[in-house]
């Protein structure tokens, strides 16, 4: 069940930029084909126009010049041709390049209005219908209910573990802010203006900054990122054993009974020392900010992180491992799970988490 559980996850991380294509008959497109000359080597021919949609990936385009004038190509071997237009009004755009950022840099969309605990969603996402039988539910309703307020999409604020950074040298980094367009910064000044509201950043200034920009993704919101890249380099690297996650899997995936938890926006429940606070700030072109919670993108994060899963689960290695931002708990017998899914929930209570 967890071989499962983990394997939705990663499909969904990998569809995560995912964008459905799809072409209508007369679009003009490029067709990544072997050349004429060189039949190793593999062109953008064309434009060409589709013809007609064989299946869901294949469609019939003609090419001019082809001898086979109509031939089968799969979507993946194709891409939307668009006409250079005779006349431009606009005179500037700017654009980000995605690519160029780490997608370790992304700030997660706040949510406005946390979640309130609703064991009904719960039972209907996890299909608990079909695995539990109903005293085993309304039992299991009884445990999450006496916890409930753990569960939320607000961030909670641990006390188990503070991210520090510690520097190679004492050469300040400082870096302007990029530049951007004025719905860009309107954008910044609405995630940042909720940052505030949670005390994740405040308003505050340093020697060290980093730049924060807007990321765009096909099909997404652009989403807030710092770039940490030039702080990192002087960031003096923490060693701390990150999980054998294999190891893990192996482990669970026998168990009768598993239950995954999944902390809300894991990074931002670690609080930043004064001195991390300092050298973490960033810079938008309406100010600079200082981060009070551990922050995406900074060198030592996932360290940090790992740390905190160990702390916070000293002594229940036995039935609860961690795999990434998830506690995995699991058991032979339903009496033995329900026990150890009421202490791992009562150590996260303590730890001032929230899942």
């Amino acid at each position: 069940m967890l071989q499962d559980l983990l394997q939705v996850k990663r499909k969904k991380w990998y569809d995560k930029n995912a964008v459905k294509r799809e072409f209508k008959e007369g679009d003009l497109v490029l067709v990544l084909a072997t050349g004429r000359g060189n039949k190793f080597g593999i062109q953008w021919m064309g434009p060409g126009t589709i013809q007609n949609k064989i299946s869901e990936t294949n469609y019939a385009v003609e090419i001019p010049g082809k001898r086979e004038r109509s031939q089968i190509y799969h979507i993946n071997m194709l891409k939307r041709y668009h006409k250079r237009p005779e006349a431009v009004n606009l005179v500037e755009l700017e654009m980000w390049d995605a690519t160029q950022i780490d997608n370790d840099l992304d700030f997660p969309f706040i949510e406005t209005n946390p979640n309130i605990y609703d064991f009904q969603e719960i039972t209907e996402s996890s299909a608990l219908s079909e695995r539990l039988e109903p005293d085993q539910i309304d039992q299991l309703r009884q445990l999450l209910g006496k916890y409930s307020t753990s569960f939320s999409n607000e961030p909670g604020l641990t006390n188990l573990v503070t991210h520090d950074i510690q520097l190679i040298n004492d050469k300040p980094v400082r870096s302007k802010p990029y530049r951007s367009s004025h719905r860009q910064n309107e954008i910044l000044k609405t995630e940042v203006q909720r940052m505030l509201d949670l005390k994740i950043v405040e308003v505050g200034e340093s020697d060290y900054t980093s730049p924060m920009i807007l990321v765009g993704a096909p099909g997404k919101d652009p989403r807030p990122c710092v770039d940490y890249r030039r702080l990192n380099e002087v960031t003096r690297t923490e060693f701390f054993p990150l999980p054998n996650i294999e190891e893990r899997v192996e482990r669970v995936a026998g168990a009768r009974y598993i239950t995954v938890l999944d902390f809300a926006k894991g990074y931002w429940q670690i609080p930043l020392s004064e001195n991390a606070q300092t050298l973490a700030a960033f810079c938008t072109s309406f100010g600079t900010y200082r981060p009070l919670r551990m922050s995406f993108g900074l060198k030592n994060a996932p360290y940090f992180f790992s740390r905190l899963m160990a702390e916070l689960l000293g002594g229940c290695e036995e039935f609860a491992v961690p795999y990434l931002d998830d506690i995995a708990i699991f058991s032979e017998t339903w009496e033995g799970h329900l026990k150890h899914l009421g202490r791992v929930l009562e150590l996260i209570a303590k730890g001032k988490l929230t899942i």
